[in-house]
């Protein structure tokens, strides 16, 4: 447990009034929930939920404990509103069913899994029922129960869940009248990977390779979140080159990611010259992080303890490269705000509320887009961002406009962000020496990834080998929140909304 993680254990039945008196009295957003078997050593599951807020840099974790016999809980959904996935995700997992849930149905698996499986229980494994009955729902024919829309001229429009091109699976079931949409409801989950499963069979430094994996456009995040926890875990403490290298490379992460969403966004308009523009300055980010990694996506640059190369003996090659991209950047942007066409089909576009922003959850750019001043790197300073003049951009539209121009605010950001990396000298070797991990040893580890914010929470058994990793992708918090945006919208403007809030379908599907 690390010094700015408060667990807390409460009685089972205590646990809603808890978690509701830490919101309203600590103004607190739920960050993650997640269960944990633990009957080999301790008779029982345990239930976590990860609490922390923006006034000061704790985590508040509350957690209880429930029997295999009795695994039922009072579900938190209808006061923490974030919670809903959350348990459900439980409920599939684990078999632990949240009473009073107002949504019961299955999210990870979909029909045809078996009823009564469930794949993160330490036990599990695929048993002869569940062979036989594996499919059932898909033979007989059993729908997913999508919300009914009813009323004159009201018509459904499914799209998906198989797309054009290299898009994954997702489907998105709308309620129109004529071309105006009334209700959306999207079903995501088609290629569940079970990745924090497949953790468990590895060592802890091996594990890196598939936290990088899990989502492409954010590999290094999530490679310093997964080694953030790890070390955290083995009380290890890197050293100041370490941390500025890791911190470089996410604002780069960042940069590339935000002008490709920028750029991408005009394909939903039509414009597209933006499109290609944008391609074509992500493209030289790209070519700078294989130059200075190895890879386009800076995977096996990062590992626990440290880092592989010292990026900074390339700073010519990183300036050069910085300041070509902000100068065609910013002609890029000139170029996008003096089209009418596309500043008008973004404004108002896909307005995401903030007071709904808040209650889901929200985090990243769609949260900042929509009011919530809401950044990992300011309220939780982590790595080199303490040292750093690091401002949290903010707008109120909470509209498409408002994600392009909120992209733009951290482009600038963080190109002045990577040039006051540069400048810095640093000293000392890019790795520290590892040792064995501890046994029955826990923490979170968590950065700000282009989308938001992103957490792994790591827990070590009694031999010092992984037990649970729980990862949380920006995008499974997001993705709830898009229905709300799209109600009033005509059906030709949900691509554009879509690309304005870039979610992975990787990152759920995990």
């Amino acid at each position: 447990m690390t010094e700015n993680e408060e667990y807390v254990e409460v009685e089972r039945d205590e646990f809603r009034a808890y978690c509701v008196s830490l919101c309203a009295e600590r103004a607190v957003m739920l960050r993650l929930m997640f269960a944990v078997d633990e009957r080999a050593t301790d008779n029982c599951f345990k239930v976590y939920a990860v609490f922390s807020g923006q006034n000061k840099d704790t985590f508040y974790i509350p957690f209880f404990k429930i029997k295999e016999d009795d695994p039922k809980y009072q579900s938190i959904t209808d006061c923490v509103p974030a919670a809903h996935w959350y348990e459900r995700e439980i409920r599939d997992m684990f078999g632990l069913i949240p009473e009073g849930h107002p949504d019961p149905r299955r999210l990870v698996f979909h029909e045809s899994f078996p009823a009564d499986s469930h794949p993160l229980r330490k036990d599990w494994k695929i048993s002869e029922t569940d062979l036989k009955e594996w499919g059932e729902g898909v033979v007989k024919k059993v729908p997913h129960d999508f919300l009914k829309v009813e009323g004159k001229g009201i018509c459904e429009i499914p799209v998906g869940p198989v797309h054009a091109g290299i898009i994954e699976p997702g489907h998105f079931r709308f309620s129109a009248v004529g071309e105006t949409i009334i209700n959306l409801e999207p079903r995501l989950f088609y290629t569940h990977k079970g990745t924090e499963k497949l953790f468990e069979s590895m060592s802890f430094f091996d594990g890196i390779k598939l936290a990088e994996r899990v989502s492409g456009a954010s590999s290094f995040s999530h490679s310093i979140a997964y080694s953030m926890a790890v070390e955290r875990m083995a009380g290890i403490k890197t050293i100041e080159k370490i941390k500025a290298i890791r911190t470089f490379l996410l604002e780069l992460e960042r940069l590339y990611n935000h002008i490709g969403d920028i750029g991408y966004m005009c394909a939903g308009t039509a414009l597209m010259v933006g499109q290609a523009k944008g391609a074509l300055i992500k493209e030289k980010l790209l070519q700078l992080n294989e130059k200075l990694t190895g890879s386009r996506f800076l995977r096996g640059i990062n590992k626990i303890g440290g880092v592989t190369k010292d990026v900074f003996l390339q700073k010519f090659e990183i300036s050069e490269t910085i300041d070509m991209v902000e100068e065609e950047f910013k002609d890029l942007l000139k170029l996008l705000l003096g089209q009418a066409i596309h500043v008008e089909r973004l404004t108002g576009t896909g307005r995401l509320p903030k007071e709904i922003a808040a209650k889901l959850g929200v985090t990243g750019v769609a949260a900042r887009a929509s009011g919530l001043s809401d950044d990992i790197r300011k309220s939780h300073p982590h790595l080199f961002y303490y040292k750093l003049d690091l401002k949290t951009y903010t707008r109120t539209e909470s509209d498409a406009l408002a994600r392009m121009m909120l992209r733009a605010d951290e482009v600038e950001c963080s190109l002045s962000l990577i040039r006051a990396l540069v400048r810095r000298r640093y000293y000392g070797n890019i790795c520290v020496d590892v040792g064995e991990i501890p046994p029955d040893s826990f923490a979170l580890g968590y950065t700000e990834s282009p989308r938001g914010s992103l957490f792994y929470w790591v827990k070590s058994d009694q031999d010092g080998k992984p037990f649970r990793v729980k990862l949380r992708s920006p995008s499974y918090c997001n993705w709830p929140a898009v229905p709300y945006a799209i109600p009033g919208n005509i059906v030709p403007d949900f691509p554009l909304c879509n690309k304005s809030f870039n979610l992975s379908y990787s990152g759920c599907d995990m």
